[in-house]
């Protein structure tokens, strides 16, 4: 998804960019040794998976194994892969980064070799002729040293260690991955696997959402939550017809979480259980340790920075792309491994396309430009959003939409307590924009708003920039997104001067139980900040020797 095209940024840019020098040192100044196998000693350490690992064994029943498998490696073009990327699920519970690795937890205990193990991890056997073209692989005795792993094995060994647990124990599975290569060692492993343990195959598309959603369904609170969303959903909105919609009618027509729970299990018999394991590492990875908050805040630190340097270096007839490549040239400097998404950089029209990623226009002054990106760091992913006039100051047009959208975002924020829920967020937000824009005569009333805020206003943030979680009750140490929008496209029936004027502000939030805490506050967002800090000269025009 990422668009590799970046403009050629000469030696001056790297002089004038307040992040972290690459000599050694981390974001917060402290040594960064990279010479280990992975993203380098700074990462997050074995305990800490140690005790994710842990936590879902306690979770589970004493007569379970849970299979957690490594994302397949994806060719882009003819014999081009992707940058691999491992399963945040299997990376949270391993800190491995390889393909191919397959981890078993089983709570109750298996012998092998003569020793009880709750954890076995599979991994890519040493290669030395592979590792010359492609770097070094851990192995099985690398994986237990580094990893802290009880047992490592290679995977010769799978089938002889697996098919026992796989006939004796109560197999928990999530999603098989998609896209494997069936004549690879990995993708024959699956295929084992697959062969001996049935699952339930949800619909495609948003049916199939939904459907997982409800069978993730556990307690009274849940239920009730997701019914209203349910009842909500019908008519043209939901599906109309198929397995998603006979479970659906079953969910609201149960009356009751005990009642939805006989039906699930009865119509789940003989399929092995995917919705605990998920709910389990939802649960878990929704709640933020201080371990991850500190690898999380530093994605979110090298993204506000970012946001100076575009701020700074943002002027009529640069290319959207050169301000891409500024911002991630900011996000590796400050030694992030990727960014968490494809980076947004729309000006002009563009600014009113939610999830425009082309970045290629020329941006021309009079135009409002939205910056939604993300760093990510050890596998944490940041996702701040900015808006800024590309020619350093608010037409009075822009600024009254970006005031609205502003005040709507410190309403959200404001509501991001301990007990609140996603909902209050977006209730508080839509309020504040919807008055606003009834002030302005856009709107006529509040029913109209959708037309120009389509889209939620939060999310979970973490290891996925849309991360998991429970959709319930806010709880501290949860991280979400606050990001409100205003998108006023051409020939919408209002009047030109508003026409183009695109602006979304978005901060990633700490839950505490003493009130919000914003992480990306390094990032300015007022009227007064932007237009400050534009006027600085930024690195593009340095470089330029302008």
């Amino acid at each position: 998804m990422i668009v590799d095209i970046r403009s050629a940024l000469i030696a001056s840019l790297a002089l004038v960019l307040a992040v972290a020098p690459a000599n050694g040192q981390g974001t917060d100044g402290r040594a960064s040794d990279d010479s280990g196998p992975f993203y380098g000693e700074d990462r997050p350490s074995p305990e800490f998976h140690r005790g994710r690992r842990q936590a879902v064994l306690e979770a589970l029943p004493e007569d379970a194994v849970a299979i957690v498998l490594a994302s397949p490696e994806r060719a882009r073009s003819n014999d081009v892969d992707y940058e691999y990327h491992p399963s945040s699920d299997l990376y949270y519970l391993t800190g491995m980064t390889e393909p191919s690795t397959i981890l078993l937890l089983v709570p109750g205990g298996t012998e092998v070799g003569g020793k009880t193990v709750q954890e076995i991890l599979v991994v890519r056997a040493r290669d030395p002729a592979t590792e010359a073209w492609t770097g070094r692989r851990l192995g099985a005795e690398g994986a237990m040293r580094e990893l802290g792993v009880q047992l490592a094995v290679e995977p010769e060994r799978f089938e002889e260690i697996a098919g026992p647990l796989i006939e004796t124990r109560r197999p928990y599975v999530l999603p098989w991955p998609a896209g494997l290569d069936p004549g690879s060692e990995y993708g024959a492993q699956v295929a084992w696997l697959k062969e001996r343990i049935p699952t339930f195959e949800p619909e495609p598309g948003r049916a199939g959402a939904l459907q997982r959603g409800l069978l993730r369904v556990n307690d009274a609170a849940a239920y009730d939550r997701a019914r209203g969303m349910v009842e909500r959903m019908a008519g043209a909105a939901g599906p109309a017809d198929g397995e998603a919609a006979r479970m659906a009618r079953a969910f609201v027509e149960a009356g009751s979480v005990d009642a939805w729970l006989a039906w699930r299990d009865s119509a789940m018999a003989g399929f092995a259980n995917s919705t605990d394991l998920e709910s389990v590492l939802s649960d878990l990875r929704e709640v933020k340790t201080e371990e991850e908050l500190r690898f999380l805040q530093a994605a979110i630190d090298a993204t506000a920075a970012a946001h100076r340097q575009a701020l700074r270096s943002i002027e009529p007839g640069m290319r959207e792309y050169e301000v891409e490549a500024v911002i991630e040239y900011v996000f590796h400097r400050a030694g992030a491994e990727h960014t968490g998404f494809p980076s947004i950089v729309g000006s002009g029209e563009n600014s009113t396309i939610l999830h425009y990623e082309s970045n290629r226009r020329r941006m021309e002054d009079g135009d409002l430009v939205v910056m939604d990106i993300g760093a990510e760091y050890r596998g944490y992913s940041a996702d701040v959003t900015r808006t800024a006039p590309v020619n350093g100051r608010f037409s009075e047009p822009q600024r009254q939409i970006y005031e609205i959208v502003l005040a709507a975002q410190e309403a959200a924020i404001a509501a991001a307590t301990p007990g609140a829920g996603f909902r209050d967020l977006n209730e508080a937000a839509s309020t504040v924009l919807a008055e606003g824009l009834e002030r302005l005569g856009i709107i006529g009333s509040s029913s109209e708003l959708r037309r120009y805020f389509p889209h939620g206003v939060s999310h979970y943030l973490g290891l996925d920039v849309h991360d998991v979680g429970t959709y319930g009750p806010f709880r501290p140490g949860d991280v979400v997104t606050v990001e409100p929008g205003i998108y006023i496209r051409p020939g919408e029936g209002v009047d030109e001067r508003w026409w183009n004027v695109g602006v979304r502000i978005e901060d990633d939030i700490l839950i505490t139980p003493h009130g919000p805490v914003v992480l990306s506050a390094e990032a300015p967002k007022t009227v007064a900040e932007i237009e400050a800090l534009m006027a600085e000269p930024g690195p593009a025009s340095l470089a330029a020797g302008e």
